[in-house]
């Protein structure tokens, strides 16, 4: 427990502190040697730079506590009486009487009692292959499991022994993610966890690297080694389920503290990420919005001046008349004929039926007659002269016809 909480303590404060202590002299070395002055704080490139050390300095605790762990774990039988696990009973025996004669309480006295009693009674019980196919997947606890003698039984008690920690660690991660922040880690936690049981799942049904001897209760079979059996040569199952547990608990830990820093864009908090994409929101509406008023605002100089007939003297539209202007009384009955011809003309176009096939057949008939005219008019030296008739007014808008 103490263990425990040295690493949460450990993977609290000791990566910010090393990466800072760590950039500061790397900073350092950089400007002594290529004569470039550190970034500011405050710049991306310092950030950049900030992770990249964080990454750096992740891995190497992950490695220590790699190691840190895989030295707590006890050693197994095999190793205290420095053969391979996969010996035979004949060279386990050589080597508990060369262990014997040099751990006997009466060569070490009292304080040695212990420890080969222990070893003694490991020897006796491991002379059974189906209680040392036990032993190797689920430690020494099989040794007072009296009431077991298959294979299949001990298995049964191993898993029901073994599920009470895949329980309470599931129960764990679930109630943490229920009283937590939602949180992208969640699922890699999840995935870890996942992970985790299957590897211990392979571990103890798989048959060992090198198989025993064929016998009345252990069939041949073949295997393959793991990774862990090529680090740690000399150990066995339940140890390397034991290095799995350590590893998944520092791991989860890890993930907590590296995520945020590595991918800060990905783990940033909900009211930071929302205040940033709604002031990018905001910022294209705005423009969205300055862009479509000033298309409104030409679009309707562009109608005023067609109605009031004045010519534009340049290109410049703050000299047109604005919709706040007091337009004279002719103009306004000219902008509301204009107006009420619109909606006309837009209920016409969009009903379906005889007035849809009225107002087609006009504006065709209006179509050809216009050309007709444009043909005629080409034709002419001189334009006719104009008559003593009201003149009519021609939209801006251009119509159907």
């Amino acid at each position: 427990m103490s263990a425990a909480l040295f690493r949460i303590v450990g993977w609290s404060y000791l990566p910010d502190f090393a990466t800072k202590q760590a950039l500061r002299l790397i900073h350092q070395a950089s400007s002594s040697i290529f004569h470039r002055p550190p970034p500011d704080p405050r710049t991306p490139a310092y950030a950049l730079h900030y992770r990249l050390t964080f990454a750096a300095v992740v891995l190497c605790y992950l490695i220590y506590n790699f190691f840190e762990a895989s030295g707590s774990i006890t050693n197994n039988f095999y190793e205290l009486l420095g053969v391979n696990p996969n010996s035979s009973d004949a060279t386990l025996k050589t080597a508990f009487r060369g262990f014997a004669r040099k751990y006997h309480p009466d060569r070490v006295g009292p304080s040695g009692e212990a420890l080969f009693i222990e070893v003694r009674d490991a020897f006796e019980a491991l002379k059974d292959p189906v209680v040392r196919f036990a032993y190797d997947r689920f430690g020494p606890d099989v040794l007072k499991w009296k009431e077991c003698t298959t294979m299949r039984e001990y298995l049964r008690r191993g898993l029901l022994s073994s599920s009470f920690y895949h329980v309470m660690t599931g129960a764990g991660l679930i109630l943490f993610s229920a009283i937590g922040k939602p949180s992208p880690i969640v699922a890699w936690r999840y995935l870890l966890f996942l992970c985790l049981f299957a590897s211990e799942l392979y571990l103890l049904l798989a048959p060992p690297p090198s198989t025993l001897p064929p016998g009345p209760f252990v069939d041949a079979a073949t295997s393959h080694a793991t990774v862990l059996d090529v680090i740690f040569p000399k150990r066995i199952v339940y140890q390397h389920v034991l290095l799995l547990h350590q590893v998944f608990f520092f791991l989860s830990v890890a993930l907590s503290r590296v995520a945020p820093v590595l991918f800060p864009s990905l783990m940033r908090g909900d009211a930071i990420m929302d205040q940033q994409i709604v002031r990018a929101m905001a910022e294209r509406l705005g423009a969205l919005a300055k862009a479509t008023e000033w298309e409104f605002s030409i679009m309707l100089d562009t109608e005023l001046l067609a109605i009031h007939e004045t010519p534009m003297v340049n290109s410049e539209l703050s000299t047109l008349p604005r919709p706040h202007e007091v337009l004279k009384s002719d103009i306004m009955h000219a902008l509301t004929m204009e107006m009420e011809d619109v909606v006309v003309e837009n209920k016409l176009r969009s009903e379906v039926g005889p007035v849809k096939t009225a107002w087609d057949f006009a504006v065709n008939k209006e179509m050809k007659r216009r050309v007709q005219g444009w043909r005629l008019q080409t034709k002419l030296p001189s334009p006719p002269p104009e008559t003593g008739q009201a003149k009519i007014h021609n939209r801006a808008r251009s119509l159907s016809f």
